[in-house]
């Protein structure tokens, strides 16, 4: 009888583990979505070249339309359109360094012809609103974001520089005045001396 309690008990014990909301059961319905959305076909050509089409335009390369939202700074404010369509540099960069990003090598400013409709005045307004159009995408390990002040990004170069090169430039024709180049703070600096004991 004892026997028999201890197995009620443990069969009792692995039901409610198994039923436990950290240790979740996949229903058969899941597998079977799963299955549903992956189904196994004949490797051919015409898979293949439809698989490297979509390989080629995922690709970072040329800038794609992209439906971007204007944002305003007011909550009060409505602009129409609230969204339009602009150049984007989007993709993969699979086969460039780990870590790289599709991001622009050329940017230019665009004016969208706007309305803004004031909701605290009751007052509409024509207005412009300034939007980056990219121009041109590569693959960059760094980013606009990822550079830190002083320095900025330089898209041609796909790195962070310091924007003040004609300060580094007169810097460096002062290195016989002790003078030198501070790459991290962007600026010019008197040597450290060393002394002799």
């Amino acid at each position: 009888m004892a026997r028999l309690i201890i197995f009620f008990l443990g069969v009792v014990m692995v039901d409610a583990y198994s039923r436990h909301p950290k240790f979740p059961k996949f229903a058969a319905s899941e597998e079977t979505e799963v299955q549903s959305v992956i189904k196994n076909v004949t490797c051919n050509s015409s898979h293949d070249k439809l698989r490297n089409d979509l390989i080629v335009k995922a690709r970072c390369g040329e800038p794609k339309e992209v439906f971007e939202k204007l944002n305003l700074k007011g909550s009060y404010l409505q602009v129409s359109p609230s969204h339009v369509w602009v150049k984007r540099c989007v993709g993969l960069c699979d086969y460039e360094a780990s870590g790289s990003q599709c991001t622009p090598t050329r940017i230019r400013k665009e004016q969208i012809p706007v309305r803004i409709f004031n909701l605290k005045t009751k007052k509409e307004t024509c207005s412009t609103y300034e939007m980056d159009v990219h121009e041109s995408c590569g693959c960059c390990l760094v980013g606009a974001k990822d550079c830190v002040a002083p320095k900025v990004f330089n898209p041609r170069k796909c790195s962070c520089q310091c924007p003040n090169m004609e300060e580094r430039r007169q810097c460096l024709k002062k290195r016989n005045m002790n003078m030198r180049w501070n790459r991290s703070k962007c600026a010019c600096e008197p040597r450290k001396r060393v002394t002799s004991w």
